[in-house]
């Protein structure tokens, strides 16, 4: 199987995914095992000319991946895309409740737009839930069921939920 040019994958954002996101394992196998270690990743993204410097510690992104967040306002529930454009630059694109990407009032301004006093609101009217079991986390696998007005979406390639 060919290896496609930027190659990409997806994390929906769990509870406490500002302290750090994994790596998935086939991604991190794939395309990144063996980069050099101490290289940050370049996040870029539309709603910024800023590109963000993160450092990966193992298969996790750690420093400068909560000041990201941050500044994108993303949220629990939230899924990002990364999609490698090689030489650790990776350009990420949040997605919201809606399944949507996030539309940012004012593109090329994030930061300013979250402490405005006319900063836009977020109606996040949707459901997540996780099942976590010690099966998931060793194979860094998580069931997740985001319901966004009743439309229910499977992520991560298991096709059914355990009771």
């Amino acid at each position: 199987m060919e290896t496609p040019r930027e190659p990409h994958f997806f994390k929906p954002l769990l509870p406490g995914f500002h302290s750090g996101v994994a790596i998935p394992l086939d991604f991190y196998s794939k395309h990144i095992q063996g980069a050099e270690i101490n290289k940050p990743w370049k996040l870029r993204s539309d709603a910024s000319d800023q590109i963000w410097e993160v450092i990966r510690e193992g298969r996790t992104l750690t420093k400068g991946w909560k000041e990201f967040t941050e500044a994108h306002d993303l949220r629990i529930g939230d899924i990002v895309i990364f999609k490698h454009e090689g030489d650790m630059v990776f350009h990420v694109t949040p997605f919201g409740p809606s399944c949507c990407d996030i539309q940012y009032t004012h593109p090329h301004i994030v930061k300013e737009e979250a402490d405005a006093d006319d900063a836009p609101t977020f109606s996040y009217d949707y459901c997540f839930l996780a099942e976590v079991t010690p099966t998931n986390q060793k194979d860094d696998k998580m069931v997740a069921l985001l319901l966004p007005h009743e439309i229910r979406w499977l992520f991560c390639g298991l096709s059914s939920l355990s009771s």
